[in-house]
C-alpha cells in the first residue's frame, strides 16, 4: 500500500514564545506494508517500507525500544484515510533534533545558503506534458526583481492579481538570490502562519516531481514572530536563530525604533504581502530603517486601501485580463451543504470550503 508521512522537524524550538522551525524531510509517499503490532497494551502497525526502512506506528506515546529507529504516533481519524498520516507525529526518527544548545545556527543558515548554490531553475509549468514548475507571471516577477536589484536599491512593488502565485514568486526571489536573511510582513496572524508553512516547505520548488530547485537544496530556518522584541539584544538573539522571519505589520509597527532598527540591521530583504492595507504612519515609519535595504512589496492592486498609490518603483504588473486569459480563475460553483445540527453547521461548511479550495492554495 502506498503511505503518506509526515514532514519531520530538524529543529523544532522556541524563542520567547515565538516558534522557530526546519524541516529536515518534507512529507512524502512511500510503498510499504503494514503488519499488526502490540506493545505495553497499545496495539498498532509495524509498516515495512521499501525505503525507509520499518515504522512503527501507534496510537499514543509509549516507551519504544531502541530497536525501532522511526516510531510515529498516529491517532485513528474516522474522517482520514489511514493511507494518510501527515497529520502524525514523529516520536523517534533520526533527523529529529538536537537540543538547542547544540544547535549551531550560524552553520545551519551557511549550509542553507550553500546547498541554494546553482540550485535554482527557471522551469516553467506545463500542465499538457505534466512538468511542474514557475507560472509565467511569477518567472517575469522573479527576472524583474533581479533585473531591479542589478542597478538599484530603491523600494521595488511587484503587482500580481490573486491566484497567479506571489508566495510562490517570494520563494524563488529567497533561493535565488541566497538571502542571507529576510524579513517578511503579512497584514494577518492567518497569513502569517500561512507563509510560514509556505516557506517551512518551499512550496511548489520543492513539490513532488518539481525540478525547480535540485534534490539536494534544503529548507530553510522559519521563525513566526508572534510576540515584540523588548530590546535591540532580543532581536540579535531571535534573529541569529533563523533566516526567514515571519511577522504581521501589527507587531513591526508596534516595536521601538531601537528594536526597528536592529531588525534592519540583521535582514538585508524585507518583503511585504498585501501591501495595500499597510498605510499607517507607524508602518511607515517601521518601512524608513529599510531604505538602505532591498524592499519588495507584493500586491493585488498598486493603490492602499485609502485609495493613495503605493510607494516604490513597480516593476513588474501582470495584468488582471492576462490572467484570466491563462485561466488562473475558474468559474464560482455552488456546492449545497446539509447539517440540521446547528452546532456543527459552521464547521461542516468549513471543511466542505476548505476540501474546495485546498488544490488552489497548494499553487498559491
Amino acid at each position: 500500500m502506498r503511505l503518506t508521512l509526515p514532514a519531520v522537524l530538524g529543529l523544532d524550538i522556541e524563542y520567547d514564545k515565538n516558534p522557530i522551525q526546519q524541516i529536515a524531510q518534507l512529507s512524502h509517499q512511500c510503498e510499504g506494508q503494514l503488519v499488526p503490532f502490540t506493545l505495553k497494551k497499545a496495539a498498532g502497525f509495524l509498516l515495512q517500507t521499501t525505503d525507509a526502512g520499518e515504522i512503527l506506528i501507534l496510537p499514543k506515546t509509549v516507551n519504544a525500544p531502541k530497536t525501532h529507529q522511526r516510531v510515529l504516533i498516529a491517532v485513528p481519524n474516522p474522517q482520514q484515510s489511514f493511507n494518510d498520516l501527515s497529520d502524525s507525529t514523529w516520536q523517534t526518527h533520526p533527523s529529529l533534533p538536537d537540543d538547542e544548545a547544540h544547535v549551531d545556527f550560524r552553520q545551519r543558515i551557511s549550509d542553507v545558503l550553500d546547498s541554494w548554490a546553482g540550485a535554482f531553475s527557471f522551469v516553467q509549468e506545463d500542465v499538457a506534458r505534466k512538468i511542474v514548475g514557475l507560472r509565467r507571471p511569477q518567472i517575469g516577477a522573479v527576472h524583474a526583481a533581479h533585473a531591479h536589484w542589478a542597478v538599484s536599491n530603491a523600494p521595488a512593488t511587484i503587482v500580481m492579481p490573486t491566484g497567479t502565485g506571489k508566495t510562490e514568486t517570494m520563494l524563488s526571489l529567497l533561493v535565488s538570490t541566497r538571502c542571507p536573511r529576510l524579513l517578511v510582513v503579512v497584514p494577518t496572524d492567518a497569513l502569517r502562519s500561512q507563509l510560514a508553512l509556505k516557506f517551512l516547505t518551499l512550496g511548489i520548488l520543492k513539490a513532488p516531481s518539481s525540478i525547480v530547485l535540485s534534490s539536494g537544496a534544503k529548507t530553510p530556518i522559519v521563525c513566526m514572530l508572534q510576540h515584540i522584541p523588548g530590546n535591540p539584544g532580543d532581536v540579535d538573539s531571535l534573529f541569529q536563530r533563523a533566516q526567514v522571519i515571519v511577522t504581521t505589520s501589527s507587531v513591526a509597527g508596534q516595536c521601538s525604533q531601537a528594536v526597528q532598527e536592529r531588525m534592519a540591521h540583521h535582514c538585508p530583504y524585507l518583503f511585504i504581502d498585501e501591501a495595500h492595507h499597510a498605510e499607517a504612519p507607524s508602518w511607515s515609519t517601521f518601512k524608513d530603517h529599510f531604505r538602505e535595504r532591498k524592499v519588495v512589496q507584493f500586491t493585488a492592486t498598486p493603490f492602499r486601501e485609502d485609495g493613495k498609490p503605493l510607494d516604490g518603483t513597480i516593476i513588474f504588473k501582470y495584468p488582471l485580463k492576462l490572467a484570466q486569459e491563462e485561466g488562473y480563475f475558474a468559474p464560482i460553483q455552488f456546492q449545497r451543504v446539509e447539517e440540521f445540527d446547528t452546532k456543527r453547521v459552521d464547521q461542516v461548511i468549513a471543511e466542505k470550503a476548505v476540501a474546495q479550495l485546498r488544490p488552489l492554495c497548494q499553487r498559491e
